[in-house]
């Protein structure tokens, strides 16, 4: 039973989702260097200390695992819908004490990429006697598996009975306000995780470098990684309108309105960065820099959003050229500087959208 259910249920979340987890451990341990004149392993020592003195901190990392179990637990649900999975309806005929045990098993192992970094929570805890702090840590997570393997049980149940969960949303009937629907609906964690981890570790690094000792470049390098990490939900979009919304390129709407209804999609997924970096200004950067991070940033999501219609590209494929985009902003940032390169971003992608988008449906494979 546990084979089938690592193989329906945890082998597909991994496949979907490890670019994600691996662009997030990156930030974490490779791109947060020296800060301050301590390195990596001192950091997230002080960070971990820090969490357990400051119940704020505490109260921050706990509602990123519980994002973490909701986007896990609705992807199972998802899988669980999924006709070739109709075989998990045979866990309804085990116990409910032996099916909640197996699913306990499968949300312990969805949470390895947690696990993996509690590790070191808890080294630290103990090492400080911080016992209290680890306790309550271990079993929080285990309460957040517990209750995961509860809810699938619950969903399994439904499925046998023949009834199905009644989403309700708003109605949008703009192309901006459809896929914001599909975003609200889908990938809401996956947006405020994305939000919370890059506000968060831009916050924690900026509140450090203080003027007399600014150092633009890393912000920027952390703000750039952030926006990109927006290419997740930028293809699932695109994955979203190819599926339901092939049909709006057949309308008679110019393609000026077109892309302004991207644009505003862009913008508006990464207003939580640009309310952020407006507050850091002036007490932890200049002005001038904060109007050039934004512009850049926005520039990049308009980017982003036109390279979906140069061609089918798979999640890997897509990821690898969000890789070369983050390195063609760290040359520019070295040489000609910034100004240039939103320009050069804007125009590209406004060029890009102009010439590929009536042929993307041609170059699907």
């Amino acid at each position: 039973m546990t084979r089938y259910l690592l193989r329906s249920l945890v082998s597909p979340f991994f496949r979907e989702n490890g670019g994600l987890i691996i662009f997030i451990y990156t930030m974490t341990v490779f791109i947060v260097n020296s800060q301050s004149g301590a390195g990596v392993y001192e950091y997230h020592l002080f960070l971990v200390l820090g969490t357990f003195k400051h119940a704020g901190m505490m109260g921050m990392v706990f509602l990123l695992w519980f994002l973490y179990t909701r986007k896990f637990t609705a992807f199972v649900v998802t899988e669980i819908y999924k006709p070739e999975n109709m075989f998990l309806h045979v866990f309804n005929y085990l116990s409910k004490k032996r099916q909640t045990g197996l699913l306990f098993m499968a949300t312990l192992l969805l949470m390895i990429p947690v696990w993996a970094y509690v590790i070191f929570i808890v080294r630290t805890g103990i090492q400080y006697g911080y016992i209290g702090s680890v306790c309550l840590v271990i079993g929080y997570l285990l309460l957040l598996c517990l209750l995961s393997a509860l809810w699938l049980g619950n969903r399994l149940r439904l499925i046998a009975e023949g009834k199905a969960p009644v989403l309700k949303s708003f109605k949008f009937t703009s192309m901006t306000g459809m896929l914001l629907r599909y975003i609200a609906t889908k990938q809401l964690v996956t947006w405020a995780g994305l939000k919370i981890f890059t506000c968060g570790l831009l916050y924690l690094i900026a509140v450090n470098n203080s003027m007399k000792y600014y150092d633009g470049q890393t912000i920027f390098i952390v703000i750039s990684l952030g926006i990109l990490g927006n290419g997740i939900l930028v293809y699932r979009c695109r994955e979203f309108e190819d599926v339901y919304l092939n049909f709006y390129r057949t309308m008679p709407v110019s393609q000026s309105m077109r892309f302004l209804e991207y644009a505003l999609l862009d913008f508006i997924l990464i207003i939580p960065e640009v309310l952020l970096i407006v507050l850091l200004v002036p007490k932890h950067m200049p002005l001038t820099d904060a109007v050039t991070f934004c512009l850049c940033g926005y520039s990049s999501m308009l980017l982003m959003t036109s390279l979906t219609y140069f061609r089918h590209f798979t999640k890997s494929q897509f990821y690898k050229i969000l890789s070369v985009v983050l390195c063609v902003q760290y040359i520019f940032l070295l040489t000609v500087g910034l100004p240039a390169l939103y320009i050069a971003l804007t125009l590209t992608a406004i060029a890009l959208l102009r010439w590929r988008y009536y042929k993307y449906e041609t170059l699907l494979p």
